[in-house]
């Protein structure tokens, strides 16, 4: 028995259409297109150019129907938080980029309108300024006419499957980015909404990953070929899509799943909204199955990626990166990777150099020292959050699943199994396209739960495990990284 699925994977810097067939219970996966999501910038604003991404998704379907391939049905997953608005003309605004200065100080706007503890209390998500609330705070403060005249909202996956259906709806994981979605009560915060001003209306209906949103539009089968297949609400969210697949066995494990953001968390069958979890600044975002992924938005290799465009004249690749990390002294210098200098600096290279001679400590002098410093950062941030996740749960994570692209990165596996002091298991650097294709397949029955997904995808792919070493050199480091960079741990 053979059920091919298509999986479409946007990301921030790039898209991707991944087919994965399943047979006997084994998966496999294949990418038909690639193509760059190149956000607009004007009048010192970015933008998503949705009609661009559209387009590539359109060539995507024309490419299966052309090679007559027997898809079952489509899922999109894309980054949470960024939404457009539509008006009348039923046609969806260009997005804003969650990484835009509009939205500088409007937290501390927020907190005017509501207490930031009540606000966490509401909604048990990690208070950061690129959420979809404090975007929405941001528009009314720039009377933003659009906001204005909106009919309805709709977030990033949302836009492509009303494109694809013209069906208007949202899933559970995407809404619980937002920081307008109520978990307990399990619906859009009324609250929040008409301190926002924004009519409920607007909202979209939320539904559960593994539902079908609809078939392919009769307008969008001609234009490309493709028959009439489902549209299905898969985990909406990369990193929910992401965690669906992992292969693991037992419940006391982490895990981080790596990308241009590391996200690092537990899964939980309720939210966990607590003094202590917001004390933390954990966030609570929805799975498959209504869980809860229990996690912390980190920044990831968005920084070696803006490195590699700063020194775009050496044309770096990421292998070439690591070697030059390899060679360099360890621990020359720390830095928090979070640290808001970092957040949309004009050249990271040089926001790094300023972090480093403003705290005191070495400054890097060659580009090998730059990314290693960003690696240890890196592992010793996941640390961090290791010792508050135990210190939340009362028990130490027995294991640590890293997926997403970054497990390709083996220094930083490594690193992270050291720092930590934890066995980590690297599987599934497609791990959001395999979650995509799998909750499809959990929709039309293929698989009847997320036990079985999880058989297949362990089945289905390799995991290499990266025992701690030198953890008495990182324990001492680690308290030199405490010391510089002011963290807290608990």
């Amino acid at each position: 028995m053979k059920n091919i699925f298509l999986a479409i994977d946007l990301g921030a810097s790039s898209g991707r259409a991944m087919l994965g067939e399943i047979t006997d219970g084994v998966l496999t996966l294949r990418e038909i297109h690639r193509f760059a999501n190149e956000p607009v910038f004007t009048e010192g604003h970015g933008y998503w150019n949705i009609d661009q991404l559209f387009s590539e998704i359109k060539k995507s379907l024309a490419m299966v129907a052309e090679q007559d391939i027997p898809v079952e049905s489509i899922g999109i997953d894309t980054w949470g938080v960024d939404f457009s608005l539509m008006g009348d003309d039923g046609i969806p605004m260009q997005p804003f980029i969650y990484r835009d200065v509009k939205n500088d100080g409007m937290v501390e706007a927020f907190a005017e309108l509501m207490p930031v503890d009540k606000l966490y209390g509401q909604t048990g998500v990690q208070i950061s300024q690129i959420n979809s609330l404090f975007q929405i705070l941001a528009l009314q403060k720039m009377g933003f006419e659009p906001l204005k005249k909106a009919k309805h909202l709709l977030f990033m996956p949302d836009i492509f499957n009303y494109l694809l259906t013209g069906v208007i709806q949202t899933e559970f994981s995407i809404a619980t980015t937002s920081q307008l979605y109520n978990p307990v009560k399990r619906m859009w915060d009324q609250d929040i909404l008409r301190r926002l001003r924004i009519p409920p209306n607007i909202m979209p209906r939320i539904a559960e990953p593994g539902s079908i949103i609809g078939s392919v539009s009769n307008n969008v089968s001609y234009e490309t070929g493709i028959a009439r297949i489902p549209v299905v609400a898969v985990v909406s969210h990369d990193t929910g899509s992401a965690i669906a697949a992992i292969p693991s066995t037992g419940t006391n494990w982490a895990y981080i799943s790596t990308g241009s953001w590391c996200l690092m968390g537990f899964e939980s069958h309720r939210p966990i909204i607590t003094k202590n979890s917001q004390h933390l600044n954990f966030t609570n975002e929805g799975g498959v199955g209504h869980s809860f992924r229990i996690l912390k938005n980190l920044t990831g290799l968005w920084l070696l990626q803006e490195c590699r465009k700063v020194w775009k004249e050496n044309d770096y690749s990421f292998a070439h990166m690591i070697a030059l990390a390899d060679e360099s002294k360890p621990f020359a210098a720390c830095i928090d990777t979070d640290h808001p200098s970092f957040l949309h600096p004009k050249n990271i290279e040089s926001a790094i150099l300023a972090y480093c001679e403003n705290t005191g400590q070495y400054v890097p002098q060659t580009h090998g020292e730059i990314i290693r410093i960003i690696l240890e950062g890196l592992a010793f941030k996941f640390r961090v959050v290791t010792e508050q996740i135990e210190a939340l749960r009362g028990v130490k994570p027995e294991a640590i699943y890293m997926t997403g692209g970054g497990i390709k990165n083996e220094m930083l596996c490594r690193f992270t199994a050291d720092s930590c002091g934890i066995p980590v298991i690297a599987s599934l650097d497609e791990a959001t396209a395999t979650g995509n294709i799998m909750v499809q397949a959990l929709a039309l029955g293929i698989v009847k739960n997320v036990a079985e997904i999880r058989e297949v995808t362990e089945k289905s792919f390799p995991s290499v495990r990266y025992e701690p070493k030198d953890t008495e050199i990182w324990d001492n480091a680690f308290q030199d990284y405490l010391k510089i960079t002011g963290l807290v741990l608990k």
